[in-house]
């Protein structure tokens, strides 16, 4: 299928080409923004002089506010439309960006990046609601699996350009970057037309548009599937928060070869977003979800068996994980999207505020006092996996709606424990 033919609202100034570079760029916001200082983090403590706790709220900071932003920008841009808060939540993420890099107190970094992830929570909850606003429903797996690709590239390149970043200069130049990628994004969000028709948008007030989160979360199938496919984030973003620890501080390597690690881990999950394209002709969503889960499972207790060993070992079975995760994104977030006729934005929020919230907790659980970093993650991936499992059995049994899962057709090959057909 041509590009121009995925459209089902035009762009005249971007074009089709134009509209998934802007979602692409959009998507490689958040990655960079977790990624590209954490090979500087283990040293940001002495250069502050504050402990291993406040420097790690630069990171759950970044992401717990990123979730507030995904929570009130969507339902607002279902009232003002998509333009209005795309282009101020951009601008507002480059603006702060720059004050980041100014910052000359953990207090005033800890406090820009809140700014700065609002703004980007604005991007992120917009992008998924154009995406559903523009494209044509049979092509919304394949843009989903492309702009997910970004969430690999950026920390393929995050940890990499922050390395070297750090061989010629400090942290502040890393959020200077972004502050020019902020830049970009402002232009392209500039030329970007409307997808959401005035007629077609909420007509109460802001208040009654935050409150369609609520119409949104009661319908039972979405909430559902929803926290399940959500679990992912717990121990992936346990990963992002304490992985340069468990590189440089308990495997002893250097901060090249820390990031060089994280990239070849992230590179490779590049290919999960696009297991569902390819595995689809052979299995349903429903059986392919019970196998993802399975394989996070295992990979979790492969960790506390092995990971210990070598640093090579860790980034395996960490990867059997990620690719996982990966792969349960973009199909899972095209059957939630499924679910609501209309509150697109709100649904958009819940999906988004979802996945970022558990994470966020993910970052808090992985600083606990585990024995070490590695057994944390392995536990945490074990545990969020198993919950995972038995979350899916009892909606599998449940009389609750689920469309794309419960009415998918029999006939695909390769049953698994957990299809439950």
């Amino acid at each position: 299928m041509a590009l121009h033919s995925w459209l089902a609202r035009p762009q005249r100034r971007l074009g089709p080409f134009g509209l998934v570079v802007l979602l692409v760029v959009g998507a490689l916001v958040t990655p960079l923004s977790l990624d590209m200082y954490t090979p500087a983090v283990p040293h940001m403590t002495e250069f502050f002089g504050t402990s291993e706790a406040m420097v790690n709220l630069t990171l759950v900071g970044y992401f717990l506010f990123f979730a507030v932003g995904l929570l009130i920008f969507g339902p607002v841009s279902d009232r003002y439309g998509r333009k209005p808060v795309l282009v101020a939540g951009i601008l507002a993420y480059a603006l702060a960006s720059a004050a980041c890099a100014l910052s000359t107190s953990i207090g005033m970094l800890i406090a820009m990046r809140v700014l700065q992830a609002l703004g980007a929570g604005a991007v992120s909850a917009v992008s998924t609601a154009v995406v559903k606003d523009a494209v044509a429903p049979e092509r919304r797996e394949a843009l989903l699996s492309l702009v997910q690709v970004m969430f690999v590239v950026g920390p393929v390149l995050a940890p990499v350009v922050g390395a070297l970043v750090l061989q010629v200069a400090d942290w502040r130049m890393t959020f200077w970057v972004l502050a020019g990628i902020g830049a970009v994004c402002s232009a392209l969000a500039l030329l970007f037309d409307e997808t959401l028709p005035a007629d077609e948008r909420y007509e109460g007030s802001v208040t009654g548009s935050l409150k369609q989160l609520g119409v949104v979360a009661r319908n039972k199938g979405f909430s559902a599937f929803l926290g399940i496919v959500g679990l992912y984030n717990l121990p992936f973003m346990a990963y992002i928060a304490v992985g340069s620890y468990v590189y440089i501080t308990f495997f002893g390597l250097s901060e090249l070869e820390y990031s060089l690690y994280f990239a070849v881990a992230a590179l490779l999950t590049v290919f999960g977003p696009f297991a569902w394209l390819a595995a689809s002709r052979f299995v349903s969503a429903r059986r392919f979800t019970g196998i993802l889960l399975g394989v996070g499972l295992a990979s979790g207790l492969a960790m506390l068996a092995v990971g210990e060993l070598s640093p090579a070992l860790f980034c395996l079975t960490f990867l059997a994980f990620a690719l996982a995760e990966a792969a349960v994104r973009p199909y899972s977030t095209n059957i939630l999207l499924s679910q609501q006729e209309g509150d697109t934005g709100a649904a958009s929020s819940l999906i988004n505020f979802a996945h970022t919230a558990i994470g966020c907790v993910g970052m808090l659980v992985a600083v606990l006092p585990w024995p070490n970093f590695v057994t944390g993650i392995g536990i945490i991936i074990v545990a969020s996996m198993g919950v995972g499992i038995l979350g899916w059995i009892a909606l599998l049994r449940s009389r609750v709606p689920l469309a794309g899962i419960k009415d998918d057709e029999a006939g695909s090959v390769g049953a698994t424990a957990l299809d439950l057909r």
